[in-house]
């Protein structure tokens, strides 16, 4: 008759150990993994964004909507908003799938959309929601509700913009394929780089946009020198950036990189570096 054997503590102990050292081979594998996929979820979000500009364009002597009024018909406060407007990325009480009465001309062109956000952010948005670079802790949104991130392109379409830096309608920007209308943006600030997060629906590299010429001049000419960080790298803080939670660095969600919608309908990942060239739209 057969005996049955238990497990030595030395025999226990070495397949704990084996376990342990799979779980850590195995465990980056599947962050990464993960993170690829929420990637391309993001990416396809955006996607949905380059058609709906391109049909607003189609609908409007092809010009684009205003930044500031991307997805709000209104920029005063709404009821239940709580008179703070800045907040609305984070607050339900404003989430324009649930009010719709809310939405602008655009937005409706957004209906096909699946997420108007990205899902790595929407995790890093509750998890550092008081962390000191959070732009603010949103500690007056009782109904805390991460639901956008895809912020426009301010040098398109402001309709109170320097004449000379921003571009009204599709046909006038110069490098479709280098020009985005829609990217990630992020609700941290990394200092010296960037001053405000996530904030509004607009995205400003150089702000005010008056002062677009003058940083030109500094920087030879080329949009491509005209970059956030100090000197002699960089030429000074940026107000917003594109976002640097993909591809990131561990622990470190503000120095990867953030999807960008294009004029020319592709979707692709950028650094921070890259916010000013890639809005400039001249």
């Amino acid at each position: 008759m057969c005996k049955l054997r238990a497990f030595t503590l030395i025999e226990l102990l070495v397949v704990i150990a084996v376990i342990a050292i799979l779980m850590a081979i195995i465990m980056p594998a599947l962050k990464k993994a993960k993170e690829q996929a929420q990637g391309a979820v993001c990416k396809a979000n955006l996607k949905t964004y380059t058609y709906a500009v391109h049909m607003y364009a189609q609908d409007n002597d092809d010009a684009f909507c205003d930044p500031q009024s991307c997805y709000f018909t209104s920029l005063d406060p709404y009821p239940g908003e709580g008179g703070d407007r800045w907040d609305r990325w984070c607050n339900g009480n404003v989430y324009l799938r649930a009010h719709p009465e809310y939405a602008s001309e655009f937005f409706k062109y957004l209906s096909e959309t699946k997420a108007l956000i990205c899902p790595t952010f929407k995790t890093l948005a509750k998890s550092t929601r008081g962390h000191k670079d959070f732009d603010t802790g949103r500690e007056n949104v009782v109904n805390y509700l991460p639901w956008h991130n895809y912020t426009m392109n301010a040098y398109l379409g402001l309709r109170s913009g320097d004449k000379n830096v921003v571009v009204l309608k599709v046909t006038k920007v110069k490098n479709p394929g280098t020009t985005f209308t829609f990217a990630d943006e992020s609700c941290l600030i990394k200092p010296g780089y960037n001053t405000q997060g996530l904030n509004d629906t607009a995205l400003y590299p150089v702000h005010p946009v008056s002062a677009v010429p003058s940083w030109l001049v500094k920087a030879g000419g080329s949009p491509w020198n005209v970059r956030p960080g100090p000197p002699p790298e960089g030429m000074g803080e940026f107000t917003d950036v594109i976002a640097g939670f993909h591809n990131a660095p561990s622990g470190n969600p503000v120095d990867g990189r953030g999807n960008c919608a294009f004029v020319d309908g592709h979707v692709s990942a950028h650094p921070r570096e890259e916010s000013f060239p890639l809005a400039y739209p001249r």
